[in-house]
């Protein structure tokens, strides 16, 4: 079975992972004979979020051990992955992507949303041997920030449908495609493949479908 890196955020979807799209994920890219082998940055969260009522606690908590939580505890720091060890790289949405796996979400100064330093260079070593990305909800900011530099020609991702999530990703010079939320956009001459995810607020058949669809896009360009 070839391994495939799944990189979190922490446990939640609004201030880690989104867990639906993680373990959606990982059962496809399971029943498609490949192991997800989960990294997350040993890093403390921005801000910690009680999701009942979608207020700060005035809580410490750390991204790789919150990430542990869904990954039954086999997870590796993010500093320990490299791209010759895996076929692709899976990077699941969650307010997370741009709280923990980056550094700011940008200001109208200073528009770019900046992975920090371990993010970025998975994601740049990933695209440079040529092997696949998949990217749910904001990871798909993540990528286009990442790659916006070294690119010759403009990535297709797709965010949803908000217009400032939008904006931000043509900003970085990506090229937006709106998508239902079950659909996945390939980009296949970048080898990376898109998909709003829960970013749409979807029941958990739609996730399923939007995760399998991801799953299969990204498979075919391995």
């Amino acid at each position: 079975m070839g391994n495939f890196a799944v990189v979190l955020s922490g446990c939640g979807s609004l201030d880690g992972s989104d867990v639906w799209e993680v373990v959606l994920l990982s059962y496809h890219l399971s029943r498609k004979g490949k192991t997800p082998a989960f990294y997350a940055p040993d890093v403390k969260q921005r801000e910690v979020i009680n999701h009942i009522t979608q207020t700060i606690i005035q809580e410490t908590r750390n991204a790789l051990n919150e990430s542990a939580r869904i990954a039954w505890g086999g997870i590796r720091e993010i500093q320990d992955l490299s791209g010759k060890d895996v076929e692709g790289l899976i990077l699941p949405g969650g307010a997370g992507v741009v709280k923990n796996l980056a550094e700011t979400l940008g200001h109208k100064q200073t528009p770019y949303l900046n992975p920090i330093r371990s993010v970025q260079k998975i994601i740049r070593e990933i695209y440079r041997r040529r092997k696949p990305i998949g990217a749910c909800g904001l990871s798909g900011l993540l990528v286009a920030s990442a790659l916006r530099d070294i690119l010759e020609t403009p990535l297709t991702l797709t965010i949803g449908k908000d217009p400032q999530l939008i904006e931000r990703m043509e900003q970085m010079g990506a090229v937006h495609v709106f998508s239902k939320g079950t659909e996945a956009v390939m980009d296949s001459e970048h080898k990376v493949v898109s998909a709003p995810g829960n970013l749409l607020k979807l029941n958990p058949a739609q996730i399923a479908l939007s995760m399998e669809n991801l799953i299969n896009g990204v498979l075919e360009l391995v």
